[in-house]
């Protein structure tokens, strides 16, 4: 399928007061958090310890991030890096340029705090094709620990659900 014209989004980082903006959206995504994950997300935010992101084109959400600075990740925490977690771009705003452009936000989000690069995760199954491409050809590449599961390493012949907890952790350092 052919790239549509790319188009700049606005993107603009939502305060610690708008937590419930963010998880509004979310939701309205069809990819809503639940239970404890919600609290968490409202921890993150309201503590300023993540910084929700929107990006909108032509006056309407097209996708979301945030960007964790204190993350759970041990690498990224030993490098002194922040992680994006949960980019989406939503499917009508696809492969128009909005992934690329939130996760070069994100990188200058990090450099501004003085960080030497940024983390982030990627599924493995086929769901998350595009995104490991984006990714890989930004210029982030696999940290060399293998698969994670919830931000642990897998050891050898350890055998896991294959599901969303399941990714390899990139790394890129400016």
């Amino acid at each position: 399928m052919p790239d549509v014209e790319k188009k700049t989004p606005n993107i603009r980082i939502l305060a610690e007061n708008q937590a419930q903006e963010a998880l509004d959206f979310l939701r309205e995504s069809g990819n809503a958090y639940s239970g404890v994950a919600v609290e968490k997300l409202e921890t993150g935010l309201k503590s300023g310890a993540w910084r929700f992101v929107v990006a909108e084109l032509d006056g309407r959400k097209a996708g979301c991030f945030y960007l964790n600075r204190g993350p759970k990740y041990r690498v990224y925490r030993a490098l002194e890096i922040p992680e994006l977690q949960d980019l989406r771009v939503l499917p009508g705003f696809r492969r128009q340029g909005i992934g690329q452009a939130m996760v070069e936000y994100a990188e200058n989000m990090a450099r501004d705090m003085g960080a030497p690069g940024l983390g982030i995760s990627v599924g493995l199954t086929a769901d998350y094709g595009a995104a490991q491409r984006l990714y890989i050809r930004m210029g982030y590449m696999p940290d060399g620990n293998g698969v994670s599961y919830d931000r642990q390493p897998v050891e050898k012949g350890c055998k896991i659900a294959i599901d969303d907890d399941v990714s390899l952790m990139l790394v890129k350092l400016f």
